[in-house]
């Protein structure tokens, strides 16, 4: 009769351990991806917000009307492979 007590005193002592150690398991979740140090530019109301110059201003070429130097529009049409 003691073994049998002994026994079931085991067996919740490990269930409570086991609970135990599953409710301070839990962690807070990670961090998301982090903000970069530059960030991007921000229109001002009703101004569209373009960073880089569209396919057909590259094909267009560079004028002095557009918001970007001329390296600037070179450099980024450039990227897109459709420079002069």
């Amino acid at each position: 009769m003691v073994t049998n007590t002994a026994a079931k005193l085991a067996a919740c002592v490990l269930v409570c351990i086991g609970l135990a150690g599953a409710i301070f398991a839990q962690t807070s979740p990670l961090p998301g991806p982090t903000v970069p140090a530059k960030t991007l530019p921000v229109p001002d109301g009703g101004e569209s917000l373009v960073i880089n110059p569209t396919t057909g201003e590259c094909r267009a070429r560079w004028r002095r009307d557009l918001r970007w130097t001329r390296e600037e529009f070179d450099k980024s049409c450039a990227h897109l492979g459709l420079s002069k």
